[in-house]
């Protein structure tokens, strides 16, 4: 067989990485295999060899540039693939902060003791099957301490040391929780640690004061909580209250890793209010100072925000003075998006908006926002500008500076947030005709009400502009005199099946039957009346309030579309009525719900019943039936005056920042 061979093939293998346990070293393990090969190429006879190559960083110091030195030691050693260059850059930084005593004192008494003679190499086989690579930490583990028990094979024994840490000493935690956190690279070992409960014992660790024992839970922590099932085992054992006494903290590793530890489970709505509850936010606001940890506690600010429950928790903190002045500080140069994000979402609070409007807080930002034309600084303008109150008189001074920016030159994105804070300004006496004329505004939202001219977007918030400048009757009749009002009967008909349009259109008849001048145009001139009936038994209860009270302003002053709009709405309860008789008469209870064994028939068409034989209905009647049935209808021995038994609606509350199809403003990687 010997005689037939005629090749020598040699492959080494890169293994595992990892620290020296009491030098200042790297340890690589490697594997070689040297085959036999015959003239066929077949193998006639192999051999495997496990190594290992130890490099000596004696170096490495505090002031050492790890980053530069993980460069070199990955270019002059061939078993580390350049792949692993994170890798070594940790393991050195881990080096660098390893404490030199007493551990090393009590390391070397034990090699003292050790009656192998081979250097202690906790990490060997690493890459090997589970039940080797834990043979390996055994023996590592005995060399180092006497007394501990018998081999355990398996995991079981890392387990019980992170579970009793208080029965070992302070080396052994750490080296059993630093090779579990190792061996958890591998996804499958890190699923039968989650099985032993491995997120429970290491919560429990959080309770120690060893702030180097901390920087290795947490992290460990950190790499778990990635996973929806570890995160859930994270929100059952309270690992946010035992996170909390530790921000802040003197540690900066620690701090910075029990951040982003917060930040993975903030992701959880329950967790984030969780972290409010135990009294974080105020904490996390008072870390915005800190350059090195700003941008993840932005970023947990920034999903605590999202949620309308805790907005006005910000104004208890000095969150919002501390936001605004890292805005000013921003200059001319791009505001970060953590920043705006948060910024955002806080205005959307009438507080807030306050606060962040106070001294020259709102001339500052449309300073910038103007001069910049930043798109996200003018939707937290737009924000601002919704609330009534102290804050939307201060918008007077830049409705000019606002209508100017409604050009179709524009960038759609731009125009939608300056157009969406005007048509916000719902303020009383402010001359909208005069700001139509001056800025010539009437062309361009009449052409952006043509199906498909723009985004839907920016077409519905030039409806809910039309609807707020309507409040002025000059310019409701000038706008009806534009033909705007056949514009948004077309415009009706293509989004009929988009609520938010349909409640928009309407108000904006509302608000237009309410003015002599234009109150005519509606009821003679087009088909408004007509399909305000259609809509006047939507689904939406925010329609069905609209259009009732724009009916009930049509029928008060036209008596044509008065009988149409009656008979409707008895037509309508009149089906009501008989889909409930059939319901019941289907339960066959109609026995105990009447007296007599009338028909239906004789019930609503006999002269005894509800309705006249004739088939004709007196107003009476039906005043009792609607009065009956919650509705407001007014007669003419009303007086002629409008009288709206239920309130006057406002304008309807916009979708604007919670329509079903747009996601959550998160633009941070």
């Amino acid at each position: 067989m010997q005689d037939d061979a005629r090749y020598l093939k040699r492959k080494v293998t890169a293994g595992s990485l990892d620290v020296h346990p009491t030098e200042k070293a790297l340890v690589v393990h490697y594997e070689v295999e040297a085959s036999i090969l015959g003239e066929s190429g077949g193998h006639m006879l192999a051999e495997r060899k496990e190594g290992q190559k130890i490099i000596r960083v004696k170096s490495l110091s505090p002031s050492t540039d790890v980053g530069a030195l993980a460069k070199k030691v990955v270019e002059e050693c061939k078993l580390i693939p350049p792949s692993r260059l994170p890798h070594v850059e940790q393991l050195l930084y881990y080096l660098q902060n390893r404490k030199s005593s007493p551990v090393e004192g009590k390391v070397e008494k034990k090699e003292k003791r050790s009656v192998k003679p081979r250097e202690l190499t906790p990490f060997e086989g690493m890459e090997l099957n589970e039940e080797a690579s834990i043979t390996r930490v055994e023996e590592y583990v005995e060399l180092l301490y006497e007394g501990v028990p018998e081999k355990i094979r398996g995991s079981a024994l890392i387990l019980q040391l992170a579970r009793n840490p208080d029965n070992l000493e302070e080396l052994l935690h750490n080296v059993s929780l630093y090779l579990l956190l190792n061996l958890a690279e591998d996804t499958r070992t890190e699923l039968k640690m989650r099985n032993k409960n491995i997120v429970g014992l290491l919560v429990k660790v959080l309770d120690r004061d060893d702030e180097e024992l901390l920087v290795l839970v947490v992290s460990f922590l950190k790499k778990l909580s990635i996973f929806l099932e570890n995160k859930n085992d994270m929100a059952e054992v309270e690992t946010v209250e035992r996170l909390a006494h530790l921000v802040p903290c003197d540690h900066e590793d620690l701090l910075n890793l029990t951040l982003r530890l917060l930040l993975n489970l903030s992701f959880d709505s329950g967790l984030r209010a969780k972290m409010v509850e135990v009294g974080l936010l105020p904490k996390l606001t008072g870390l915005l100072g800190d350059e090195s940890n700003r941008q993840v506690v932005l970023r947990i600010l920034y999903h605590i925000s999202m949620d309308d429950r805790f907005k006005g928790m910000f104004v208890y903190t000095d969150c919002i003075p501390q936001l605004m002045q890292m805005l000013f500080e921003c200059g001319e140069e791009e505001i970060e998006a953590e920043l705006i994000s948060i910024c955002i979402n806080l205005a959307a609070n009438k507080r807030n908006a306050q606060l962040t409007c106070e001294g020259n807080g709102l001339k500052m930002l449309m300073k910038r926002a103007l001069k910049m034309k930043e798109c996200l600084l003018m939707k937290m303008i737009r924000n601002i500008s919704q609330h009534d109150g102290p804050t939307k008189p201060l918008f007077i001074d830049y409705v000019g500076d606002l209508a100017a920016e409604i050009r179709a030159e524009e960038e759609e994105e731009w125009v939608l947030e300056c157009l969406g804070t005007l048509a916000n300004l719902t303020i009383p006496d402010l001359d909208w005709e005069l700001v139509l004329k001056e800025y010539n505004l009437v062309p361009y939202l009449k052409d952006r009400l043509k199906p498909g001219s723009a985004e839907e977007d920016l077409i519905l918030e030039v409806v809910i502009m039309i609807g707020t400048v309507s409040m002025d009757d000059a310019c409701a009749a000038m706008l009806a005199k534009s033909g705007i009002i056949p514009a948004l009967i077309e415009l009706l008909n293509a989004q009929q099946e988009d609520d938010e349009f349909v409640c928009q259109i309407v108000y904006v008849f509302y608000q237009m039957v309410f003015h002599q001048a234009t109150r005519d145009v509606i009821i003679k001139d087009t088909q408004a009346p007509a399909y305000l009936i259609d809509l006047m038994h939507d689904k939406n209860a925010e329609i069905r309030k609209v259009c009732d009270n724009t009916l009930d302003i049509i029928a008060e002053y036209d008596e044509e579309w008065g009988r149409k709009i009656q008979s409707e709405k008895f037509r309508f309860h009149n089906n009501q009525w008989l889909e409930m008789v059939e319901s019941r008469q289907a339960d066959e209870s109609e026995t105990y719900l009447y007296d007599n064994d009338n028909d239906r028939t004789d019930l609503f068409y006999t002269a005894d019943g509800i309705t006249p034989a004739d088939g004709s209905v007196s107003p009476d009647f039906f005043s009792d039936l609607q009065a009956q049935n919650g509705d407001s209808y007014h007669t003419e021995d009303d007086k002629g005056v409008f009288d709206q038994t239920s309130s006057s609606p406002g304008r309807p509350a916009t979708a604007y920042g919670f329509r079903p199809d747009e996601q959550p403003f998160y633009q941070y990687s």
